[in-house]
């Protein structure tokens, strides 16, 4: 199958984000969710076998620096205009060098793409500076998980 790719345009590092299909892939993407999201936080109970990673609408994603998986994400489509961005986590040995914003470039290429307008994400508090610095905006700051929004540029 072939796998819808947005590839940087800055003549910078090698870098892509592609839809998850390929096995190998489906495995980096939830190796990296369970190592960043669960087992670094000290949780449990990860499952690879989740619904709506596979659910229609919804577009695991995965961020390749010289062809080795280094972030994940999921795009879930809400209506004609709206997403909600899941999931995002970079390894560990890779944070803190531009790869969350690679992820996240390439992310809102495919969801404009698909017609999306605007982008959501109930972000981790420790990741609010981090939304904050790629254009985001908060819209509900109470609660455990802040919502942040993002209207993406249509056009050139």
């Amino acid at each position: 199958m072939n796998e819808p790719r947005f590839p940087n345009d800055k003549g910078e590092d090698t870098w892509m984000v592609v839809q998850v299909f390929a096995d190998e892939h489906w495995h980096a993407y939830h190796d990296i969710r369970r190592t960043v999201l669960f087992e670094a936080r000290g949780l449990i109970g990860y499952d690879a076998n989740h619904p709506d990673d596979r659910r229609d609408g919804h577009f695991p994603l995965l961020l390749l620096l010289e062809n080795t998986p280094v972030g994940a994400a999921r795009l879930d489509l809400m209506d004609d205009a709206a997403a909600c961005v899941r999931t995002v986590a970079i390894r560990a040995e890779c944070q803190g060098k531009g790869h969350g914003r690679m992820l996240m470039t390439g992310l809102e290429r495919f969801a404009s793409q698909h017609g999306v307008k605007i982008l959501l994400v109930n972000a981790a508090r420790d990741a609010v500076g981090f939304y904050g610095a790629l254009g985001w905006s908060v819209v509900e700051a109470g609660g455990e998980n802040p919502v942040l929004t993002k209207e993406l540029r249509t056009g050139p």
